[in-house]
């Protein structure tokens, strides 16, 4: 089915004291300041350190592999309208997309709204879910579209595993939550953290900045690979 793609942006969304806590003296707010610099300093430095790796330290995946997995069009039970670029595919050529996924939603969100300038960048670019299960899957209910949905761990093959993402507490079977871009030759060039790292706070409502900063890495690096592809022909 065909989606027609809007320019959409993503709507990104304290604790109360606990009553028990009502006569200790409030922290001095030059301590408050303080510590919420430190955190969007650490965060910038983490921000600073993501970049689009080089080919020669790349990570191979096999995308063949990854695409020869279980996939569905949409979740079952899903009202989402499903959306995919597979008439522009092109094996060995196509740049390839990767939204794992366990429960955070908002880099879903960005990918889909990302996706118009993307196909701009790279037309035959191709954009998927990685997940547990594709059939209890859950994608946000905001979204536009469903992106085909592939199945991450089946024997062999765990595909969380082989991109580095399998979450330390998820029982081998969920991820940590991330956007990976994979050039032409299947390397992996880009993973940009969402719910952990730099983008431990990207789905709250102060960290609008934190997603956008980690969506212009998106951008940028589908530029520079679609840039080297070119330069290869």
């Amino acid at each position: 089915m065909h989606v027609t793609l809007s320019r959409k942006r993503s709507r990104l969304t304290t604790d109360a004291d606990d009553l028990i806590q009502q006569r200790r003296e409030p922290p001095s707010p030059a301590l408050a300041t303080s510590g919420d610099t430190l955190k969007r300093s650490k965060t910038q430095c983490e921000l600073d350190e993501l970049d689009v790796i080089s080919a020669e330290h790349a990570w191979s995946i096999d995308v063949d592999a990854v695409l020869a997995s279980n996939t569905r069009a949409t979740p079952t039970g899903s009202t989402l309208p499903a959306h995919n670029n597979n008439a522009n595919f092109r094996r060995g050529e196509s740049l390839v997309v990767l939204c794992v996924q366990g429960n955070v939603q908002v880099h879903y969100e960005l990918l889909c709204a990302a996706l118009p300038d993307l196909y701009t960048l790279s037309p035959s670019l191709q954009a998927f879910v990685l997940c547990h299960d594709p059939c209890t899957h859950t994608l946000s209910a905001s979204a536009p579209f469903s992106l085909p949905l592939i199945q991450a761990a089946t024997r062999p093959n765990n595909h969380f595993v082989r991109l580095g993402l399998l979450h330390p507490l998820g029982g081998g079977k969920f991820p940590l939550d991330a956007l990976v871009v994979l050039d032409s030759n299947g390397k992996r060039r880009l993973v940009l953290p969402f719910g952990w790292g730099a983008g431990k706070h990207a789905a709250t409502p102060v960290g609008r900045g934190i997603a956008a900063s980690l969506l212009h890495l998106l951008q940028t690096c589908v530029e520079t690979l679609e840039q080297e592809r070119r330069n290869q022909h």
